[in-house]
């Protein structure tokens, strides 16, 4: 048993920060659980809620995949550049950091999360649920994976046709009629049908968001986006602001892959039920 820990350890950069990753690991696992049990037992298997969470963890998985092939020594920034709140330098993975930036940037970033989970959900919606267990995670992992490069294709397309002046405040713009428009369909859905009757628009946005296909994709994309806001927040608390990802420690992010697979499955599948 010795020699094999020594081995592995022998596999990994000396000056590999493991504090830094278990801190990562157990953030990421304790708050996603915690968010998939409210999700199931307070908000019901079938909400917007607890599918946003699963949601989640599918986005978490395309990071963390890409992460582990990245430690192999096939390069993937092209991959993993233009995905939300993250970003890379030869063999450091930076978060994004909530604090040391302005409002704008926050909104614009926010916002990419917002079409990054939307056209997952999207996709997803048009797979087959898959009965079994390798199907299931097949079918995810494709959904996800084809979802991530819509949204890359989008974003290529959206910066190379819009001026720079319009993609500086889009987002800001944007992102405050959509937050706005949730919640005012979320106030009849607290107060009931008095406020909306005072108001029809209100029962209209509500409609929208939480009766139709296409609006339950949007609010389970947002929520999805809130979570995954949190979560970077909270890295940024604990002082989590990068990670190493270079060749060698393929062997110390596999954990990560595993638990976020046991995750998906338990809350995308087994509480689903």
């Amino acid at each position: 048993m010795d020699e094999i820990l020594e081995q592995l350890q022998a596999l990994i950069p000396k000056d590999f920060d493991y504090q830094g990753f278990f801190i990562v690991l157990g953030v990421l696992s304790a708050f996603i659980f915690l968010l998939g049990l409210a999700g199931r037992f307070i908000c019901g298997k079938k909400s917007v809620a607890h599918s946003s969470i699963s949601s989640v963890i599918g986005i978490l998985f395309i990071y963390a995949l890409a992460i582990v092939i990245h430690s192999t020594g096939l390069k993937l920034g092209f991959m993993l550049s233009p995905l939300p709140f993250i970003g890379l330098d030869t063999d450091v993975l930076y978060f994004f950091s909530f604090t040391n930036v302005d409002y704008v940037v926050i909104c614009g970033e926010v916002l990419n999360m917002v079409v990054l989970a939307f056209t997952v959900n999207v996709i997803d919606s048009w797979m087959p649920v898959g009965k079994r267990l390798f199907g299931w995670f097949f079918f995810r992992a494709l959904s996800v994976a084809l979802g991530t490069v819509a949204f890359t294709i989008i974003m290529a397309l959206v910066h190379h046709f819009l001026p720079e002046g319009l993609l500086t405040w889009a987002p800001v713009i944007l992102l405050g009629i959509l937050l706005l428009s949730l919640a005012l369909g979320a106030l009849k859905l607290l107060v009931g049908a008095l406020i909306a009757t005072v108001n029809p628009l209100l029962a209209v946005l509500y409609t929208f968001f939480f009766a139709s296909v296409l609006g339950k994709m949007v609010t389970k994309a947002i929520l999805t986006t809130l979570v995954m806001s949190a979560m970077v927040y909270a890295l940024n608390y604990f002082g989590i602001f990068s990670i190493f990802i270079g060749t060698g420690v393929l062997i110390a992010y596999i954990p990560l892959l595993v638990a976020l697979l046991i995750l998906w499955f338990i809350i995308g599948k087994v509480w689903m039920k």
